[in-house]
């Protein structure tokens, strides 16, 4: 079986803002003093990213993290120890 792969380009737009639609999210594109704007609604909760496929990203960190999304000091030092080692260090 062949593998599959997907690169965030403008052919995930769509699907995306699908996806978000599906998931029961109002979706809005605002242009303000030239800079573009996504915004996605459900109930109390707004997300706001620069394209539809980043909206779809922060909605699937808040279904899987929960209202507490953020990263703990010992998570943030365990990425920064895997993906950046040498950061902090002379």
């Amino acid at each position: 079986m062949a593998q599959e792969s997907i690169a965030a380009a403008g052919n995930t737009e769509v699907p995306a803002y699908l996806a978000l639609i599906e998931l029961g999210y109002s979706v809005d594109r605002i242009d303000k003093d030239g800079e573009e704007r996504w915004i996605a609604k459900k109930g109390t909760l707004q997300l706001m990213a620069d394209c539809p496929l980043e909206l779809l990203g922060l909605s699937l960190l808040r279904s899987e993290r929960g209202p507490r999304w953020q990263a703990s000091d010992s998570e943030i030092a365990e990425f920064l120890t895997r993906f950046h080692p040498s950061a902090g260090r002379p």
